[in-house]
């Protein structure tokens, strides 16, 4: 999209325009703004985050992981607390998560 439609689009300068570019070239654009560039681009502006770790899948078992852990880990307290611990805590875990 040429420059001066963009400018239009946005009712300001081709000068301003430029000076949004290389702000968000910065990182230094708001999100008011840069929402404001998309719509007079015509498009939407998508703002997310995203986990490190490679896929949202991992996170996700990674919690479920740790769920499971506190289950068992509670349940294994109280029994111990009774004298009855069954031991075998890490098989636990992993049975608990995969019913979840």
């Amino acid at each position: 999209m040429p420059l001066r439609q963009i400018a239009k689009s946005l009712a300001i300068t081709p000068q301003a325009v430029q000076k949004l570019q290389v702000s968000e070239a910065k990182e230094s654009i708001s999100l008011k703004r840069l929402r404001e560039a998309a719509d007079a681009l015509g498009c939407e502006l998508v703002y997310a985050l995203l986990p490190r770790s490679g896929k949202l899948t991992d996170v996700a078992d990674e919690q479920e992981q740790q769920r499971a852990a506190e289950r068992v880990i509670a349940a294994e307290h109280t029994m111990l607390l009774e004298n009855q611990a069954a031991g075998g805590v890490q098989k636990r875990i992993e049975e608990e998560q995969s019913r979840h």
